[in-house]
């Protein structure tokens, strides 16, 4: 495998599919990818599963989100699992390259196209709630149309870090950097 030409690597990175999935698609393996939910049914991890955040080719090790380790200095890293020790439950079947594969296979071609249908519709569910829940309208803060702070609160602190501009009955225009750095005082 050290010398092995890509494409018989990528046809190395074949897992099994589910029952379910060999039952429905008639097709025993695929290779696998980024995005696809996987099931880990040996080693250390057994019964885990998640979805595909890596792939590793040249090792034949897929990193799966939520699986993670312990490194040097206490930091967090995704542990590779060895394609041999997963089975494939869920397809991604967002690349066009993927299904003419399935086709190609023998899979059953309804199937193929109702299973993307269904991710379609369920992505595009998700993506229209994020952009619901980032389309709030922003707080009166961040457009600006606060009014100016007094510069001080009621204990007599000076806080924040924006510049106060007041006039005083005498005429005297006082301005305060609210940081507690300077305080500067002009006439008009």
């Amino acid at each position: 495998m050290a010398q092995a030409g890509w494409h018989r690597l990528v046809k190395a990175m074949a897992c099994p599919l589910s029952k379910d999935l060999k039952a429905k698609l008639k097709v025993r393996s695929l290779p696998v990818r980024t995005g696809d939910n996987v099931r880990v049914v040996c080693g250390g991890f057994k019964t885990r599963s998640g979805r595909v955040s890596r792939v590793n080719v040249k090792r034949r090790l897929v990193f799966i989100e939520g699986i993670t380790g312990k490194a040097q200095k206490g930091k967090t890293k995704m542990i590779g699992i060895h394609v041999s020790n997963v089975v494939i439950t869920k397809l991604d079947l967002s690349d066009k390259r993927r299904r003419a594969i399935l086709e190609r296979k023998g899979a059953a071609t309804a199937e193929v196209e109702s299973e993307f249908e269904a991710q379609k519709a369920e992505s595009e569910s998700l993506a229209q709630q994020k952009q619901e829940n980032t389309a709030e309208p922003p707080s009166e803060e961040a457009a600006g149309k606060t009014e100016p702070s007094t510069g001080s609160s009621e204990s007599g602190e000076q806080t924040g870090k924006s510049v106060d501009t007041t006039e005083t009955q005498s005429g005297v225009q006082d301005s305060t950097q609210l940081s507690g750095e300077e305080v500067k005082q002009s006439g008009e």
